[in-house]
């Protein structure tokens, strides 16, 4: 298991607790906990719905084409932006720490 603090979009931090063992992504570990992520595209980095900001310093795969095309498309994007539905749920990534980025208007 592996706890994630995920800032919502008013400053509530919330801590999130996770298997790694069944293949979960943050976007699907956000919407289990009723947190604000709507996933519209299932996870397959087609919207930017579950767009937030990597706040601590874990060190992350690297963000996929398909990703990085997605985040071009999004309104908000900073340099510590990424999509929750590509963030696996791992064991490196204990204790990491995310804010969920503004809805797009």
């Amino acid at each position: 298991m592996i706890t994630i603090t995920v800032i919502d979009r008013e400053g509530e931090s919330h801590n999130l607790t996770a298997p790694t063992d069944m293949s979960l992504n943050l976007m699907e570990l956000c919407k289990a906990s009723e947190l604000p992520v709507q996933g519209t595209c299932g996870g397959m980095a087609l919207c930017s719905t579950c767009h937030c900001y990597i706040e601590s310093e874990h060190v992350l795969r690297e963000a996929s084409a398909d990703e990085e095309d997605m985040l071009d498309q999004a309104f908000f994007v900073e340099d510590n932006s990424r999509l929750g539905c590509q963030i696996k749920l791992e064991d490196k990534i204990d204790g990491l720490v995310v804010r969920l980025a503004p809805e797009a208007e």
